[in-house]
């Protein structure tokens, strides 16, 4: 392939990546800011992607500017070990069963915060994981779903709404009917299958990149006079 070509193809495929590098850290920003995710966890994991998409594609475009070899052999690793990470996410996703599913959410239920599950609750507007008569401190329970702010506890006394108390009032029967993973059922399985197909296209992609990045780093600037360099 023509030096040149090769060239301005690692630039557009570096300043895409440093284009959805800025979406993920302004995406996390906001979403920070506007309270509507409060795990830190999250955020940060979002903003460690952002940042290292950022350092990649910044690599990329210096390498690609000055033809580099050092910088371009950096750059190479950097992209091949993202392939390889990527390629292994999206053949697990593809490969993931509803039981493997189900199992993995309930795995990150239990380990989840009160604070990561209300977050949880008020975006899906959902009661509870499967059952909304388990107490807080159960390990598939929930924190009292009038924090998570759902219509179905305005003015409700019920327990799942409140938490237990000793008020003679207070309901065994929910008015909440829907829970979180009643939800997240529907949407995992294609969300997962997205996720699978999108990773793998964008793992050859980035295949693609570290061939070119190789091509580019054997080939010589036809624009630098080789007399100069001796």
């Amino acid at each position: 392939m023509n030096f040149f070509l090769i060239k301005h193809i690692l630039y557009t495929l570096n300043a895409i990546y440093l284009a959805i590098s800025i979406v993920l850290i302004g995406l996390a920003a906001y979403v920070r800011l506007s309270a509507y995710l409060t795990s830190i966890n999250i955020v940060g994991g979002i903003i460690a992607c952002g940042v290292f998409l950022c350092v990649l594609a910044l690599v990329g475009l210096i390498g690609t500017y000055r033809h580099s070899q050092a910088v371009l052999f950096f750059y190479i690793i950097l992209l091949f070990s993202l392939f390889l990470v990527q390629f292994s996410v999206a053949c697990a996703c593809l490969a993931l069963s509803t039981a493997e599913q189900r199992e993995i959410v309930e795995t990150a239920w239990k380990k989840s915060t009160n604070t990561t599950k209300i977050d949880m609750m008020r975006t899906l507007q959902c009661c509870g994981f499967q059952l909304t008569t388990l107490a807080a401190d159960d390990p598939l329970g929930c924190p009292p779903c009038k924090y998570a702010q759902l219509p179905c506890c305005n003015g409700s006394q019920a327990e799942c709404c409140q938490g237990r108390t000793n008020s003679t009032t207070q309901s065994d029967v929910c008015p909440c009917l829907t829970t979180c993973w009643s939800v997240v059922e529907q949407k995992l399985e294609r969300g997962i299958r997205v996720v699978g197909t999108v990773g793998l296209f964008f793992s050859i992609v980035e295949l693609v990149g570290v061939w070119l990045a190789l091509q580019y780093r054997h080939k010589r600037d036809p624009s630098v006079d080789p007399n100069q360099l001796l």
